[in-house]
């Protein structure tokens, strides 16, 4: 519990405060700008069920935060013609710009409220626990 609680608490405090820095600036949330970047180093687009698996969340919050991106230009959703099933999502100029916008952001938040009150010699024993959190929630 010495270290669950706090990260927890300190968890939901970061993203709180890395989504509020986007949104105040962009209108963006954070899940948002990660859609959208897994999106530009995709192509041939992504599907929600992909993007879903990704952030551990529902893919109808991915269809969600798509739509959004789509009303305001910058993603769109087709129909896969192999398996119509499917819905892919792809980013479009407008995201790719607003993504050029956010970087910046979202590099100072980090900073502000990550990087800036960790230990640097701490920053190896974090990296390696998260990566294998990371490779633990991939199995799954």
């Amino acid at each position: 519990m010495a270290a669950w609680h706090p990260f927890v608490v300190a968890g939901m405090h970061l993203f709180a405060a890395l989504d509020r820095d986007l949104r105040e600036a962009l209108d963006l949330t954070l899940l948002d700008h990660g859609i959208l970047l897994m999106l530009r180093n995709a192509p041939d687009g992504l599907t929600m069920g992909h993007l879903a698996r990704q952030f551990g969340t529902d893919a109808s919050v991915v269809t969600y935060r798509i739509r959004r991106m789509e009303d305001r230009g910058l993603a769109t959703r087709e129909r896969n013609r192999v398996d119509g099933r499917l819905v892919v999502a792809s980013i479009t100029p407008a995201g790719e710009t607003i993504c050029d916008a956010a970087g910046p952001i979202h590099v100072t938040s980090v900073r502000n409220h990550f990087m800036d009150h960790v230990p640097r010699p701490a920053l190896p024993v974090i990296a390696d626990v998260f990566n294998r959190l990371y490779a633990f929630q991939r199995q799954g």
